[in-house]
C-alpha cells in the first residue's frame, strides 16, 4: 500500500518508525521522510479546507517539518553523505511552494544558477531573497549580515554578467557594420565584474576558530585540509562531502553529524554544555535518540584514530555534551550553505 492511501494515523505511526530506525541504525532515511510529510500535508490540507479547524495547528506543523526538511536534508536524498546539486535545486524549489516568502531558500537557488551560469533565474531568487529576508519571522530562515552582502553582489553581477554577454551578440549582428550605433563604454563595468567576482572566491567560505571568525577561498580550505597544521582539529563542509581531520586521521560525517560537531566545538563549554534542546530546531528530540546520536559520533570519531573531544554531563536535569577544550579548531563551510550556529 502506498502512502497516498494510508489514513494520517497510520502516517503518523511510519514516521515513528523511520525515528525508531534513525535511533536504532543512525540512519536517516531523508528521502523517505519527506515523501511522507509530503502526504501528510496533502492530507491535511484537504482537512483543512473542509474546515475541520482540530486540523490546522498538526498542518502547521507538518509544513514546518517539510519546509525544513526540504531546505535542510534536501542536497543528501541519494546518500547522507555526499552533496548532489541537482536535488538541491528541486527540493529548494519546492520548498518555495509551500513558503514563498522563505529568503533563504531563494538564496541558494540563486547561489546554484549564478553557480551553473543561469543568470537570468539568479536575479529572479537574490533578489527575492533580498526583497523578503526582512518580513520572515523564523530567524532560522533569515539571511545572516555576509549573505545579504552577497545577495547584493551576485544580482549585480547576473546583470553584469548578462549586459556583457548581451553586448557581445550585439557586435556579431550584421547590421551593426551598416549602421552606427551607440558607442557603449562597458568596460568600467567589467571591470567591477571582475572584481566582485574575486571578492566572492576570496570569501567564499567561514572560516571559524574559537575566538575568530574570518573568511577564505575555497583554496584556502583545501589546502588547510592537504596539509593540517599539528593537533588541531578541522572540520570541513565541501562542496560534495563534510570532513573531520584531525593529524593524519579523516572522518566523514553525515549533515547532522557535521553540524552537531561544529554545534559543541563553537556553543558548548563545561560550564554550559548542550542539551537536546539545543538541537529541536522543528521537533523535540527524545533523551535517548540524542545520547545515540551523539555516541555514535563520539564512536565514528574515536574509531578513526580521533582523541576523545566530547564530554558528557549533566546540565538543568538534562544529559548534555560539551568540547573540552583540549585542541585548536578550525571549522569551514560556504558562506553560501544553510548552516548557522545561532
Amino acid at each position: 500500500m502506498s502512502l497516498r492511501d494510508k489514513s494520517i494515523e497510520e502516517l503518523e505511526e511510519i514516521e515513528e518508525e523511520l525515528n525508531e530506525q534513525e535511533r536504532e541504525y543512525g540512519y536517516s532515511n531523508y528521502s523517505m521522510k519527506i515523501d511522507l510529510y509530503r502526504e501528510m500535508y496533502r492530507k491535511l490540507s484537504q482537512f483543512v479546507s473542509q474546515n475541520i479547524e482540530d486540523y490546522q495547528s498538526s498542518l502547521d506543523y507538518v509544513k514546518r517539518k517539510l519546509i525544513y526538511s526540504l531546505i535542510h536534508y534536501g542536497t543528501y536524498l541519494k546518500t547522507e553523505y555526499q552533496k548532489d546539486d541537482y536535488l538541491a535545486r528541486s527540493c529548494l524549489e519546492e520548498a518555495l511552494l509551500y513558503d514563498k516568502r522563505n529568503p533563504l531558500a531563494s538564496y541558494r537557488l540563486g547561489f546554484l544558477s549564478y553557480k551553473y551560469n543561469e543568470y537570468a533565474n539568479a536575479i529572479q531568487y537574490f533578489q527575492h531573497a533580498i526583497d523578503h529576508d526582512q518580513y520572515q519571522k523564523q530567524h532560522l530562515y533569515q539571511l545572516n549580515e555576509q549573505q545579504q552582502l552577497n545577495a547584493h553582489l551576485y544580482l549585480t553581477n547576473c546583470a553584469l554578467h548578462i549586459a556583457k554577454e548581451t553586448y557581445e551578440k550585439m557586435n556579431q549582428l550584421p547590421l551593426v557594420k551598416t549602421f552606427e550605433i551607440p558607442n557603449q563604454e562597458l568596460s568600467p563595468l567589467f571591470s567591477s565584474l571582475i572584481e566582485n567576482d574575486k571578492y566572492l572566491l576570496r570569501n567564499a567560505f567561514y572560516k571559524i576558530g574559537k575566538d575568530v571568525t574570518d573568511t577564505c577561498s575555497k583554496a584556502e580550505c583545501e589546502k588547510l585540509i592537504s596539509s593540517p597544521p599539528p593537533e588541531t582539529l578541522l572540520v570541513y563542509f565541501s562542496d560534495r562531502t563534510i570532513i573531520a581531520v584531525f593529524e593524519d586521521e579523516e572522518v566523514t560525517l553525515t549533515q547532522d553529524q557535521g553540524y552537531m560537531l561544529g554545534y559543541y566545538l563553537l556553543k558548548s563549554s563545561e560550564e554550559h554544555p548542550a542539551t537536546r534542546h539545543d538541537f529541536s530546531v522543528v521537533d523535540t528530540i527524545r533523551p535517548n535518540t540524542y545520547i545515540q546520536s551523539v555516541n555514535r559520533l563520539r564512536n565514528r570519531m574515536i574509531n578513526r584514530g580521533f582523541p576523545p573531544l566530547i564530554q558528557r554531563t549533566r546540565y538543568q536535569e538534562e544529559t548534555a555534551y560539551y568540547y573540552d577544550g583540549s585542541y585548536p579548531f578550525y571549522i569551514m563551510y560556504r558562506v553560501d550553505e544553510e548552516i548557522e550556529y545561532r
